[in-house]
């Protein structure tokens, strides 16, 4: 029998003033307050946004440990001049047990020392197979959610910023849902100014405020598609509702939990047909 799992999507606003302070770890302890609340709030499993809290790697394996939960953690591993933007699996005991890169950075990303990953890799743990896709390589490429899926991934998660165009993301992530049938748990930022610092030293933002939107979606507990047909039916709000297994939160920081039946997952028959790996090649 498969565990179930409490997880908690940390939609977390940045302390730092600018973009480029979040190097000196003015993040870290903040996202350490994020991860106790979440543990408190029941969760086994804490997935915080892309490139947060960046560095603190050590702080964050520790409150892992101590709290007894797995982190997803948005972490740098390189220098400050080549590195690469990772999603990285934190387990209960504190130890690193994968690092996933991104494999398509933005051009920006690019001017600013991001390398691009390689491949995709799910993980086996204690509560399932899980894997991670990085903002916009879920978004605008299916190679990670195709890869992640023909490696049977259980629960899929997408650590995202997106600086613009925040009301966006929900659509992003319900539509791979619902492509793949794997639950989804899209952690984008909460909504922040990107500000960095220019060449007299002062302040310039370079995108207004946007973000938020963090969106969890959770596979019905059906196994079959006559099944989905009954359960559709008895939806609070209706048949033409997403209540039930689509979570959204808004642009403020918070917390977003979902409880994901692992074993109900991996008896997901898929949305109107069936989805196999072999579908995918």
């Amino acid at each position: 029998m498969s565990p179930s799992v409490r997880i908690a999507a940390v939609q977390a606003r940045p302390v730092s003033d600018l973009f480029d302070d979040m190097w000196n770890g003015g993040d870290v302890a903040r996202a350490v307050e994020l991860l106790e609340a979440a543990a408190r709030g029941g969760a086994g499993c804490v997935c915080f946004p892309e490139l947060y809290p960046r560095v603190g790697e050590a702080e964050v394996c520790a409150a892992a440990r101590r709290l007894g939960v797995f982190v997803v953690a948005g972490l740098i591993e390189g220098t400050r001049e080549r590195w690469h933007n990772t999603a990285t699996l934190i387990g209960p005991d504190g130890r690193i047990l994968a690092r996933q890169p991104k494999c398509f950075p933005t051009q920006n990303e690019i001017d600013n020392g991001v390398v691009a990953g390689q491949g995709y890799q799910v993980v086996e743990t204690d509560i399932g197979r899980l894997g991670s896709v990085i903002c916009a390589d879920f978004a605008f490429f299916s190679d990670g959610a195709e890869a992640l899926v023909e490696q049977r991934a259980d629960i899929i998660f997408n650590p995202s910023w997106w600086f613009a165009l925040g009301e966006a993301y929900p659509g992003t992530v319900i539509g791979r849902h619902m492509q793949y049938g794997k639950p989804v748990i899209g952690v984008d930022i909460a909504a922040c100014a990107l500000r960095l610092r220019g060449a007299d030293g002062r302040p310039v933002e370079r995108f207004p405020r946007a973000g938020g939107y963090s969106t969890v979606c959770v596979t019905p507990p059906i196994a079959s598609l006559d099944e989905l047909a009954a359960w559709f039916r008895t939806k609070p709000g209706g048949t033409n509702s997403a209540h039930g297994f689509v979570q959204t939160l808004g642009e403020d920081e918070g917390i977003l939990y979902a409880d994901v039946d692992i074993d109900a997952a991996r008896r997901f028959p898929g949305y109107f047909y069936r989805q196999t790996a072999a579908d995918l090649r």
